[in-house]
């Protein structure tokens, strides 16, 4: 089946069922990013072997003890913005895991995560960094959010448990320091 090259396709999965015939179901890469996040997460729930969840945790660099916390929270986190919910002040019920591994990309200070912020909005923002550290090293969130952050008074970060001078703990440092960034970049 062919198609003029000016077509556009609304996804990936539609321009690969409306172009390729064999093999019938497509890869499963494609079918993953059709999935939305709580999908995503029954699906790594649900499967039989334990290995199988190790070997996709291992490929975010995390373990599956942790990959599962995460998603469950990203889960939660979705769904509370996704309903016009609030994540500032306020504890959000599901919580990632501190990974115990120095392998797993995390915050460095003995004190970079007070007691008073785990429960709170800020480990979720750790969390997402450290994925993206994996699989999108390139990636400017860490600093398109610290300007964000830093057009918000200190009590609106001390509500979503972002401590005073969070920045400048190496987790976040590495990733604000546009010399990093390039050494990082070109290696």
């Amino acid at each position: 089946m062919s198609h003029p090259s000016s077509v556009v396709y609304r996804s990936a999965l539609e321009h690969y069922l409306l172009t390729y015939g064999d093999p019938e179901l497509p890869p499963s890469w494609l079918m993953v990013e059709t999935l939305t996040l709580g999908q995503l997460n029954n699906v790594i729930d649900n499967l039989r072997l334990r290995a199988d969840r190790t070997a996709i945790a291992k490929r975010l660099g995390l373990t599956d003890p942790v990959l599962t916390s995460w998603l469950r929270t990203y889960v939660r986190v979705r769904n509370i913005c996704a309903h016009h919910g609030r994540l500032w002040n306020v504890g959000i019920g599901v919580y990632p895991a501190i990974p115990a591994s120095p392998a797993i990309s995390w915050l460095k200070g003995d004190a970079a995560l007070p007691a008073r912020s785990e429960k709170r909005l800020y480990p979720v923002l750790v969390s997402l960094q450290s994925v993206l550290d994996m699989v999108s090293p390139r990636s400017t969130w860490a600093r398109r959010l610290h300007q964000l952050l830093s057009t918000r008074p200190p009590m609106n970060l001390a509500g979503m448990g972002i401590p005073a001078g969070w920045a400048e703990d190496e987790f976040w440092a590495r990733h604000l320091d546009s010399r990093w960034t390039c050494v990082q970049g070109s290696s």
